[in-house]
Parts: structure tokens; C-alpha cells; sequence
């Protein structure tokens, strides 16, 4: 549990993740300190908590030990259908727009192996005590504690349904238009414009916020406004013209999308395979 507060950095995150109260949560960390009589966390930048010294070692170890025990339960019986199976966290927008319509071919080149998908907007560290083998995260690579490989560069286009396409003669027509946001402020419309020769207008900020991709993108079907995306996750929509782009620029910064694992690499036939068809499929845009 303390490893679970220390890597999201909130007792009301971690209680979410571990199906408890945040009372609860809270009353056993401070149980820990009481029974190890020193502080564990203090309040860092945005009251998000961080390890004290002596946290962050009592953290480490206990990280270390979870992953002793799991290889160990995997080895004591377990192992062989543990072998069979590969555990992949993401997104829902990553994993219902690009990953699982992809998975048949997964599945028919590797019949013996099964992928199992669990979703999370935060990142779940991958590792034998999380019981997640790779996870697929946007982004730019800097996590700590684990390892991060590019799997696959994108660009965030503009996209609207058909109804709309005849407002959106020229780029400054977005004023004349509802925009929809991510909530995530590395995928700014003010960036956008500025990218079109618009500068960063007021009108760039108003509109709906949106929690995710997945929910711009059916916003955007919806015809309730133009949403700002990564082009990988709309090619599916994109093919079939249920929405168009009006127009198309690179970002203002790259957006990235990287396979993680752990920084002790987990070793299966199912990871193997599954990794392997994982980069050789990010190279396939159909």
C-alpha cells in the first residue's frame, strides 16, 4: 500500500487503484510510521506527496522484496501458464482505438499466447509486484524507475465530422467553431493556432473539456465541435471519412508514443512475442 501512495503520489489515488477508502489508506500509512517511528512523506510541489529519505529507502526495498515474492510464486507452480499469458496496461483511448482492433493479428500469428489488457490513465509501474509486464504510454519517456522505448512517433491533426467540413473553409474559421479540449495540457489548441499563423487568440480556450481522446473523438462524431488528437488513434475513423481533417499541422512538440517495462526485465515466450509483434505492427499504419 505504501508503494502504491509513493508511486502516484496521493493517498486518494492510491485508494482508487486499491479499491479502499482514502480514510483507510491514509490511517495504515500512518500506522507504518507509527510502528517504524519515522516520517515516510511529506507535501512536495502541488501537495502532491513524496518520500521522505527514509520513505524512499523503505520504498525501494519494499519494491524489491514484492518482486522477490512474485517471481517466487511464479516459479512455485504457477509459471507455466503465467508464461502463456503477456499483461499489457494503457490507456482506454490507446487500447480501444489502436490496440484492440489490432489484436486479431496477435492473436492468429500467436494462438498459444494470450493478451490480457487493463486500463489506467496514470502510469502503472510494469514489474513482477504489479503483476503488468509492458505497459503503452504517450508521452516523453522520462519515468522514472522503469524503461522506456520509443515504439511510435504521431502528430496531432484536427478532426470534425463531415457536417462541419463546409465552416472550416480556411484556418481562422476554428473561431467560428466550438473546439473541444483534452484535459491533458500537453495537447494544447493555443499551440495549434500558434503552428497555423493564428498567434494564441482567446477563442483557442473556450469550449468542453474532455477526459480523454476516446471521449473527443465521440464528441467530435457527435458533430459537437472539432477536437485536437493524435492522428494513430483517429486512422480508423479517419479511413472509413465518418471524420475528416480540415487541416493538418505538426504539433508544437512531438508527441510520442513508448512501450515501458520494467527496469529488471520480465522474460516470457507470450512478452517475447508480444513485444516483438508490438514494434513490427507500429510500423503498420493499416
Amino acid at each position: 500500500m505504501f508503494e502504491t501512495v509513493v508511486r502516484l503520489g496521493s493517498t486518494v489515488a492510491a485508494a482508487h487503484e486499491l479499491g479502499l477508502t482514502h480514510g483507510a489508506v491514509s490511517r495504515r500509512v500512518r500506522a507504518l510510521e507509527d510502528n517504524l517511528g519515522a516520517a515516510l512523506l511529506s507535501r512536495g510541489r502541488g501537495g502532491r506527496l513524496v518520500p521522505t529519505e527514509t520513505g524512499a529507502r523503505f520504498a525501494e526495498a519494499a519494491n524489491h522484496a514484492f518482486a522477490l515474492i512474485a517471481e517466487a510464486a511464479q516459479s512455485a507452480g504457477r509459471g507455466s501458464a503465467r508464461r502463456k499469458v503477456v499483461r499489457i496496461n494503457t490507456t482506454a483511448s490507446f487500447a480501444s482505438l489502436w490496440l484492440i482492433p489490432r489484436l486479431k493479428r496477435f492473436r492468429a500469428r500467436h494462438p498459444a499466447f494470450e493478451a490480457w489488457i487493463s486500463e489506467s490513465q496514470s502510469l502503472i509501474e510494469p514489474g513482477a509486484h504489479s503483476a503488468i509486464d509492458v505497459a503503452i504510454r504517450s508521452g516523453n519517456g522520462r519515468w522514472p524507475g522503469v524503461k522506456a522505448e520509443k515504439l511510435m512517433d504521431d502528430v496531432l491533426i484536427a478532426i470534425a465530422a463531415p457536417s462541419i467540413k463546409q465552416r472550416l473553409r480556411k484556418p481562422a474559421d476554428l473561431a467560428r467553431v466550438t473546439l473541444l479540449h483534452d484535459e491533458d495540457p500537453a495537447i494544447s489548441w493555443l499551440d495549434f493556432t500558434d503552428r497555423l499563423g493564428l498567434g494564441r487568440p482567446d477563442w483557442a480556450t473556450s469550449g468542453p473539456r474532455l477526459a480523454s481522446t476516446l471521449l473527443l473523438i465521440q464528441a467530435a462524431l457527435a458533430g459537437d465541435g472539432v477536437a485536437l488528437v493524435p492522428e494513430r488513434l483517429a486512422q480508423t475513423h479517419l479511413a472509413k471519412a465518418d471524420l475528416i481533417t480540415p487541416f493538418t499541422v505538426k504539433p508544437a512538440q512531438p508527441l510520442t508514443h513508448w512501450l515501458v517495462r520494467p527496469q529488471r526485465a520480465l522474460s516470457s515466450p507470450a512478452i517475447r512475442a508480444f513485444t516483438t509483434w508490438l514494434r513490427a505492427e507500429a510500423t503498420n499504419k493499416t
